[in-house]
């Protein structure tokens, strides 16, 4: 199972990470102890209704909900061996850690890269695909908002690698840029 980087409630963690059916269906089942700086990660197609329970797992988790935007929705104590279910509405990620975790509501996770990234080099494209600009850091074409979200989005496809986070991103970008080709430019005056 693939192990991940993340940062929640300023602290990092050694995630592994829940891809396959058979992932989520076992995921911490029959772990005796977790180490504190580690857990595991469910990663959603989409947000939905997601439901988790506790049989067979002997300890004590703090199962966080979070949405498609990265935010902590909700942090429910897992009691270990119990079969009662523990929902949540609008879910994309799923994180088990330790109990009191010190995670909560309106946190945010983060994807943390790894040495095995390639560049951290972005390329605007012309319809040919040949790269007309390259950005290293701190230029921006999309507004603050919208280049946090995309930077988080492809940060969780680079280390996923997985198509449907590579989809995602694509869709969000395409979206944004619909969003910037309808609104008025705006334009900083220079200081010289």
């Amino acid at each position: 199972m693939k192990e991940i980087k993340i940062e929640i409630g300023n602290k990092e963690y050694t995630v592994k990470l829940a891809e396959s059916d058979e992932d989520h269906d076992k995921g911490l089942q029959g772990v005796t102890e977790l180490p504190e700086n580690e857990g595991m990660l469910f990663i959603f197609n989409e947000p939905d209704e997601i439901s988790f329970y506790m049989k067979d797992t002997h300890i004590p988790l703090d199962i966080i909900f979070i949405d498609e935007e990265m935010n902590v929705i909700s942090v429910h104590e897992g009691v270990p061996e119990s079969e009662d279910l523990i929902t949540e509405q609008n879910v994309m990620y799923v994180l088990e850690l330790n109990k009191d975790s010190g995670v909560k509501e309106g946190d945010e996770l983060e994807f943390k890269p790894d040495n095995k990234l390639k560049s951290d080099k972005m390329h605007v494209l012309d319809a040919e695909g040949n790269s007309q600009m390259e950005l290293v850091g701190g230029e921006r074409i999309f507004s603050r908002t919208h280049t946090k979200t995309l930077i988080k989005f492809a940060k969780k496809a680079a280390i996923t690698n997985n198509d449907n986070d590579y989809k995602t991103l694509g869709k969000r970008m395409f979206k944004f840029l619909q969003v910037q080709s309808e609104t008025d430019p705006e334009y900083v005056k220079s200081k010289n």
